[in-house]
């Protein structure tokens, strides 16, 4: 009798560690799952508000005249000399419609369009986008000639969830550029 319960209990023992063992295999894919996610919201965060600064630090280089043409929440427009070729370019930047062929339904598409050429897409995940102009004291302003700075707030989520969470990030850029 004494064997039976030795067995009995070994089962019991054995059972329990294998499914510890799955419990943390489990814990284990989903951290790697989430970190995942994280990282690559955090990197077209990135990515983004890089391409954002070097863009925004550059209005009005090479202009004479008006230097911003447009200006409101979600659309920036923008003249300056991008490469350097004496003749001034054109750029916006519109925070459009949601994207239907992500999983994430607060996905929007943030456009960067040069001149008239095809526009750049650079919804990577972008959830939230949103301008605030600075005049030269630090006050917000809406008055196009009284800008002197720019404040951008890129929200990026990742395009797939786990289970149904998606990973958020979030990067706020301000530049003051010199040419305005």
């Amino acid at each position: 009798m004494a064997a039976y319960l030795d067995i009995i209990c070994s089962f019991v023992i054995g059972a329990l560690l294998l499914l510890n063992v799955q419990r943390m295999n489990a814990t284990l894919v989903e951290r790697t799952y989430k970190g995942g996610n994280e990282y690559i919201a955090q990197s077209n965060a990135t990515v983004l508000s890089e391409v954002l600064t070097n863009d925004l630090q550059r209005i009005g280089y090479g202009v004479t005249g008006v230097k911003i043409t447009a200006a409101d929440s979600t659309r920036l427009t923008f003249r300056a000399d991008l490469d350097r070729n004496g003749t001034p370019d054109s750029l916006r930047y519109i925070l459009g419609g949601y994207v239907p062929r992500t999983t994430n339904p607060r996905d929007r598409l943030l456009s960067r369009l040069r001149n008239a050429e095809t526009p750049d897409s650079l919804s990577q995940g972008v959830t939230g986008f949103k301008f605030t102009y600075y005049d030269s004291s630090g006050a917000t302003t809406a008055t196009l000639s009284a800008i002197k700075g720019i404040q951008a707030d890129i929200t990026v989520e990742s395009t797939a969830p786990y289970d149904t969470s998606y990973a958020k990030s979030f990067v706020r850029v301000k530049v003051w550029p010199k040419n305005l």
